[in-house]
């Protein structure tokens, strides 16, 4: 049996934690892991800076993804920092962790 995790690791000059969630298949968790990256590029974040409104990322920040694959089910992430202040930075992870 498998349990998939969407783990969301961020630090800002505030403060830092990590949101983990369980789900039983990796579409409910890809849906998830899609809303939170949703959820960083609203207003709600920093992250929001980071992108233009095409939602391409500007200078002066790292942004690297893999997007999820539903019919491979495979590791999947989203991450963006803030290069003038390393403090700035959000990691949203999709995991899928075979249970025995």
């Amino acid at each position: 049996m498998n349990v998939y995790l969407v783990v969301f690791d961020w630090t800002t000059e505030e403060g830092s934690d990590v949101d983990i969630e369980a789900f039983d298949s990796y579409e409910k968790a890809a849906e998830r892991f899609n809303d939170r990256i949703s959820e960083e590029k609203s207003d709600m974040s920093w992250a929001h800076e980071a992108f233009d409104e095409d939602g391409n990322a500007l200078d002066g920040y790292d942004f690297d993804e893999c997007p999820p694959d539903t019919r491979l089910e495979t590791y999947a992430y989203w991450t963006v920092t803030n290069n003038s202040n390393w403090q700035m930075r959000d990691y949203i992870a999709l995991v899928r962790l075979e249970v025995k």
